[in-house]
This record gives C-alpha cells, sequence and structure tokens, in this order.
C-alpha cells in the first residue's frame, strides 16, 4: 500500500492551483499514555488511550521508543515486543484505541516516547504527551507492580485472596480495563495473632509468616483474576486470632517471586443494645376550674376556656378569697386531695387547670399552690403525677423557673422558651387560604383580650373548638431512675438497660431519621469534679453546645457515646429516654372554614421544646420501644482492623474505630464462591 502523507500532500497539486482542500479536526489524541518501569522486576509496562472522529482502524498502531545505557530502541510497534504478563485486546470503540504491554528492559529507560501510526505501512503518525516513572528496588509493599492481600467473608472463617496492581499513576482498575492481566497463587496458609501491618505496609505484603503460627489447613489459591476463595475453612481454634499469613507467587520478568501475604479479620460487630422499651402510656386528667363565685366578669370568655379544656360541667372552684392568709395552702390541699382519690385508678396523672381571673396576684397565687404539689409527685413511681397543665385568662411566664420542668402554663408571652413556647401554637394549615378568617388569627388557646376582639370581628362561630384532649407520660417503675434536664427536658432511664463495654471495643453511631431520643449515663459522668471541668470548658465554647446542654445533667445523648468512651473507656453505659417534657398534650382542633359546615381538624402538641416536632410530637410518645439495631453498633474486637464499606469495597485504611464513630456501619462481605475482579479501586 503506498504511504498515506505523501498521497495527502500531492491532492493540492492535481486538483489545480485555485482548487482549496479544506483541513478538518478530526479531534485525534491521546487521553492516557503511561509507562513504568519497575526496577527489580526488570519490566517496562506501557497503558494507552487514543482516540479520533476517524484514521483510525485494525492497520493502527502503536509504537515506542526508548533509549539505554545498551543503545535506542527505535520506533516499535509494541505488538512485536514479547510480553512479559497476559494482555487482553481491549473493545474501546470504533474510533479509538486502547490497551496495555509488559516487557522485559533489564537496564532503565530515558527518553521513553509513545505514538499512534495509522497504518501501520503508513508515514502519518500522532506523538503522545507520555507519563513516565520509575520504580526503583526497594521494599515490596511499595516498589512492586502487584501486591497480594487477603480479605475475610462474613463469618471470619474463609478467606479470598486478592491480587492488586499498584503503579504510580495507573489505577487498580483502569489496569485491569486496559487488559493487564497477573497471574497469582497462595499457598501455606497460617494463623496467629502479630503486628505484620503498619501505616507504611497496610496490606502486609512482604511480611515474613511467624514461625509460631499454626498451620491453617486451608487449599491453595491460584488464578489469573484478581480475587479467589481458599476452598477451606479455619478451624475453631483460630477464631481469636487476629489473621491469617501465607506465601503468595507472583510472575515477573525474572521469574517467580514469593513473599508472605496477609488476611486482617474484619471487625466483629453486633447491636449494642437491640432495642429499648418506652414506658410511655396515656395518662388521666384530675381537673380542676378555678374562678369566682361571686359574680361573672367575662362569660365568653370562661366558656371558650371550659370548652377548651373539656370542663363544660365542672364545678367551679371558688377562689374569692385568694387574699386571704392560707389560700395558697388550701388551695394545694385540694389538688392532693383531688389526686389521691384518682390514685386508686393505678394510672399516671396530669393536673389541669383553668383559671378566670381579672387580678394578676390570683395566677401568682394557683402558680405557689401548685408547686407545692408537682415538683415532689413527679418523682414517685406510677401511679403519679407527672405535671401540671393551666389554661390562664391572660399571658404570663412562670415566676418560679422550678416549676419550668413540669409546669406548662399557658396562654405564654413572647419571652417564653422550650416547651412552654407551645402555648402559643396556631392551627395553620397552608392548603387553606382563608384571607381575613384565616387560622393564623387565633390561637388555640388564647388569652382573654385576643379572644374578645377576634369574636367581636367573626364571632364565636369562627373560633373553632377542641374535640379530644389526651396526656401521653412515661410511667415510673419502682426501680426506675428519673433526671431533670434543667429547664428544657426529662429522661428516664430503666434497670438492666446497660451497655457492657471491653477495653478495646468501639461503636458505630448511624443517625436515625426522625429525632433520636436515646441518651446515656456513667460512672464518670456522675463525678462532679470530672463535670465541673467539662462545663468549664464550655463556658469557653471549648465543647460543642448540645454536649454541653446535657452535661450538667450527668448525661449525654446517644450521638456522643462513642467519642465519651474513646476518652474515657468506661466498662458500661446506661441507656435512658429522654423527653422534651415530662408529658404530651395533644389537642383534637376543629376550626370551622369561613363559617360553612366545612371544618378542618388537626392534632396539636404542647410540650415539645424540639420545633421538628411541633406538628404532631416525637416519636418517642407514640412507639412502645425504639430498636437500636440499626442505629448503634459495638465492635467487640479486631476494631482497628481495615472494613468493606456498604457497596463491597475494602477500605484498608479506614478501620472501624474510629472511622464509624458517627457513621452508619454497613458492610457488603464477599462471601464464597465470590472471585473475579471484585471492585477495588
Amino acid at each position: 500500500m503506498r504511504p498515506v502523507l505523501p498521497v495527502l500532500l500531492a491532492l493540492p497539486a492535481a486538483l489545480g492551483a485555485c482548487t482549496k482542500v479544506p483541513i478538518h479536526d478530526v479531534e485525534a489524541g491521546f487521553t492516557l499514555s503511561d509507562l513504568t518501569w519497575f526496577e527489580e522486576e526488570q519490566t517496562l509496562f506501557l497503558f494507552w488511550d487514543v482516540s479520533a472522529q476517524q484514521g483510525i482502524g485494525d492497520p493502527s498502531v502503536i509504537e515506542i521508543t526508548y533509549t539505554t545505557d545498551a543503545g535506542t530502541v527505535p520506533w516499535t510497534d509494541v505488538t512485536a515486543f514479547t510480553p512479559i504478563h497476559t494482555h487482553l485486546p481491549v473493545d474501546c470503540g470504533a474510533n479509538a484505541l486502547c490497551g496495555s504491554m509488559s516487557l522485559h528492559e533489564p537496564l532503565e529507560p530515558r527518553n521513553v516516547r509513545m505514538r499512534l501510526r495509522y497504518h501501520r505501512d503508513g508515514l502519518l503518525a500522532l506523538n503522545a504527551f507520555t507519563v513516565f516513572n520509575v520504580v526503583e528496588t526497594g521494599d515490596p509493599w511499595t516498589h512492586r507492580s502487584m501486591v497480594v492481600y487477603g480479605v475475610f467473608d462474613e463469618r471470619n472463617e474463609q478467606v479470598q485472596w486478592r491480587g492488586r496492581h499498584q503503579f504510580p499513576t495507573i489505577t487498580n482498575h483502569e489496569a485491569t480495563e486496559h487488559g493487564l492481566r497477573r497471574d497469582f497463587t497462595v499457598f501455606d496458609a497460617t494463623f496467629g495473632t502479630a503486628g505484620l501491618v503498619s501505616d507504611a505496609n497496610p496490606y502486609g505484603y512482604g511480611s515474613t509468616c511467624p514461625a509460631g503460627f499454626t498451620a491453617a489447613d486451608l487449599g491453595s489459591v491460584s488464578t489469573d483474576e484478581r480475587a479467589g476463595f481458599t476452598p477451606g475453612s479455619l478451624p475453631d481454634a483460630a477464631r481469636t486470632e487476629t489473621l491469617v499469613c501465607a506465601q503468595s507467587t507472583v510472575t515477573d520478568a525474572l521469574g517467580p517471586f514469593t513473599t508472605g501475604a496477609v488476611a486482617q479479620k474484619n471487625p466483629e460487630v453486633r447491636a449494642a443494645f437491640p432495642t429499648l422499651r418506652s414506658p410511655v402510656e396515656d395518662a388521666v386528667r384530675v381537673p380542676f376550674f378555678l374562678s369566682s363565685c361571686t359574680g361573672e366578669f367575662d362569660a365568653e370568655h370562661e366558656a371558650m376556656q371550659r370548652q377548651r379544656l373539656l370542663m363544660e360541667d365542672l364545678p367551679v372552684t371558688c377562689v374569692d378569697d385568694w387574699r386571704s392568709e392560707g389560700f395558697e395552702d388550701q388551695l394545694a390541699a385540694r389538688f392532693s386531695a383531688a389526686i389521691e382519690a384518682t390514685r386508686t385508678g393505678l394510672q399516671d396523672m396530669v393536673l389541669v387547670v383553668g383559671v378566670h381571673r381579672q387580678d394578676a396576684g390570683l395566677a401568682l397565687a394557683v402558680e405557689r399552690a401548685i408547686g407545692q404539689v408537682v415538683p415532689n409527685e413527679r418523682h414517685r413511681s406510677t401511679p403519679r403525677l407527672a405535671g401540671a397543665f393551666v389554661f390562664d385568662s391572660s399571658s404570663r411566664v412562670l415566676s418560679d423557673s422550678a416549676l419550668e420542668p413540669s409546669v406548662l402554663w399557658c396562654p405564654a408571652t413572647l419571652l417564653a422558651s422550650g416547651a412552654s413556647a407551645s402555648c402559643a401554637v396556631l392551627p395553620r394549615n397552608p392548603e387553606f387560604n382563608l384571607g381575613p378568617l384565616s387560622f393564623t388569627q387565633l390561637p388555640i388557646l388564647p388569652p382573654r383580650d385576643q379572644y374578645a376582639t377576634f369574636i367581636d370581628d367573626y364571632g364565636v362561630s369562627q373560633a373553632g373548638y377542641v374535640e379530644a384532649m389526651t396526656f401521653r407520660v412515661p410511667q415510673f417503675a419502682t426501680d426506675s431512675d428519673h433526671v431533670d434536664l434543667g429547664g428544657f427536658g426529662v429522661a428516664t432511664f430503666e434497670p438492666g438497660a446497660t451497655i457492657d463495654v471491653g477495653p478495646n471495643d468501639a461503636f458505630s453511631y448511624c443517625p436515625p431519621l426522625e429525632p433520636d431520643p436515646i441518651v446515656f449515663r456513667s460512672d464518670i459522668l456522675q463525678d462532679e469534679e470530672i463535670v465541673g471541668l467539662l462545663l468549664e470548658q464550655c463556658d469557653f465554647g471549648a465543647l460543642p453546645e448540645d454536649l454541653c446542654a446535657y452535661l450538667g445533667a450527668g448525661l449525654l445523648p446517644l450521638e456522643w457515646l462513642n467519642d465519651w468512651n474513646a476518652a474515657f473507656r468506661e466498662p458500661s453505659y446506661q441507656m435512658g429516654l429522654g423527653w422534651d417534657f415530662p408529658y404530651l398534650l395533644r389537642l383534637e382542633y376543629r376550626a370551622v372554614v369561613a363559617g360553612s359546615a366545612t371544618a378542618l381538624g388537626v392534632s396539636i402538641p404542647f410540650g415539645v421544646g424540639n420545633p421538628a416536632e411541633n406538628t404532631y410530637g416525637g416519636q418517642v410518645w407514640d412507639q412502645t420501644s425504639f430498636a437500636l439495631d440499626d442505629v448503634l453498633l459495638q465492635c467487640r474486637r479486631f476494631c482497628d482492623h481495615p472494613t468493606f464499606d456498604q457497596v463491597g469495597v475494602y477500605n484498608v485504611r479506614s478501620p472501624f474505630d474510629p472511622t464509624y464513630a458517627r457513621t452508619c456501619y454497613r458492610p457488603l462481605y464477599p462471601m464464597p464462591p465470590d472471585g473475579g475482579f471484585p471492585f477495588d479501586p
């Protein structure tokens, strides 16, 4: 065949001087031109990718040239060399050429270049910008083109041996995809415990198997793929040992190369505490409606209060003498008597009080009476008084901060925080656009002045009404423990909900989809001196706010368990359930839509401090138990070993501890008889 280039150059003259021949860019170029010479293997590896819109076909060839101390190798078709390893043909498409080659070269190459010749008999060629690396003699785990290592199945009983291509600028998968295949054999496996891996040699390749290791009686593996399982399983005597060490052989230009290969066991993991039972049950109301018995001052507002509290027929408790000496003690005695009478039903209780009044002093007196009853009651075992709910005529905040963890006083002012802020909740629904009659104009529990203005404008029929009132309360067993979380919550610890921890154990915390109500505590968290030192760090902003908010109560959210354990290594941790408030009140509320017969029903929670829960209340109030098997995992052995991720990639530099401290651990293990080419980037 005639050379291509002279023919092309002669075309303009043949077509005449006035004829112009367009030159088209065929977008030809090398996307990969990579060569590496390994001194110890005396092998030069070539990898290439080249493409063009036209011109590449079966006659196209890849050529190289280089110089050594022995002379210069002229431009030569790579297929003219005898390959050291197997190189399969690779189909890169109609307009591309890609592949690999390995050739024996005892001396270090220089001036290494690669090009594409469009036709093996033509002159037209495309030069490549070539990447050339030299790997000198050194440690086998960093200075050879392949390492051999092992991994285990899920039960840590069978070993899969893997070969891994190792080039300076070509990944393991790139080498495979370009057709390179390597033979390796693994034999004479032994097991034991020894430090055969390090940061410099994470695979343990090139190790010398200790003489004291025990023969594993496993069969050998020999393959030209990148992975293969041994035909046998480890004996029971190997269960506590950390790794398997075997002999591995790979070939190079000089012949077989044999050295040690290591398989590290997977971290042994289990659910730290599979299920935590919730003690939440329905509570009963202990109702009171406090008002003057000598004369009405706002009948419409009183009727609204009674309806909201579902106390339409409840006799009034007269408070005309609230200024007299001993009033607070007498009211507290009435509360206590009603509580004792209700206690015989063996259910937890909530004191529900309506206060219809004009004078601010009456509200303060009622608060003081409640203060004599509630704080002591709520620490008793079931049946107990969990807390109090008050619907007042006017907005206010509690004057006694000690009552904030157990008393919900509504309506609340704009200064209210935590659970009390839910008193101002509005029955919003974005599906309804009512213009001036929007639901957002009137809170469900409105103060007297706001309610009066509303009904003057729209009438009582537009104010809505409550259909049901329910309370959810955690029951306290006689041996359960109750912990106040300052002004923002409460936690309950049931006996037996304890995690025992070994000195080298670690945890994986997987954040759940819903807010996590789980907390934990330990002996050190009860140590006032240590906690005091930590709180001093909080004052300086040295610790996260969410951690500091709990430290003073001697407990922490579950997400901090692994961090705490890593710092203090305590032998056990007790699990508990946390709430924003000692009870959850739900009002089933119905609002009339623009005066028509259509009505909208909504369930509104009161007593939640988390904005994420203000639509219905957190899941802790409705679930009978909390499955933690996917939330908190505990590693008992081999926690510093490499891990598989959820798509089956073996991450040799990502041990369970601390990689998965706050990350879901969902490993995908190889399973016999898996082999072939696992994803190993």
